[in-house]
C-alpha cells in the first residue's frame, strides 16, 4: 500500500467520525460520501494495481473499508449522545 492510499483511507476514517460526532442533519450522508470518494480515490490513485488485476478484490476491499467506516461513525455518534 502506498503513502498516498493510506492518507486516503485514513481522511476517510476522519470524516466518518467527525460527520458522526459533529454533524446533526444528514451525517448519514456526509459519511458515505466521504467514505465512497476517500475509499475509491485511495484503489484509483494509491493502488492502481489492485483495481487493474482483480476488480472482486477491489470491491471486496471497499465494502470492507466501509464497515469500518460505519462502526467509526457510530463511535463518533455515541460519543456526541454521551457529551448531551
Amino acid at each position: 500500500m502506498t503513502l498516498i492510499a493510506a492518507a486516503l483511507f485514513l481522511l476517510g476514517f476522519a470524516a466518518s467520525w467527525i460527520a458522526g460526532r459533529y454533524v446533526t442533519t444528514g451525517a448519514a450522508a456526509v459519511q458515505g460520501g466521504a467514505i465512497g470518494i476517500c475509499g475509491v480515490a485511495a484503489l484509483l490513485f494509491g493502488m492502481p494495481q489492485v483495481w487493474e488485476d482483480s476488480l472482486i478484490w477491489a470491491l471486496i476491499a471497499l465494502m470492507i473499508y466501509g464497515l469500518v467506516g460505519a462502526l467509526i461513525f457510530r463511535s463518533g455518534q455515541a460519543a456526541r449522545e454521551r457529551a448531551e
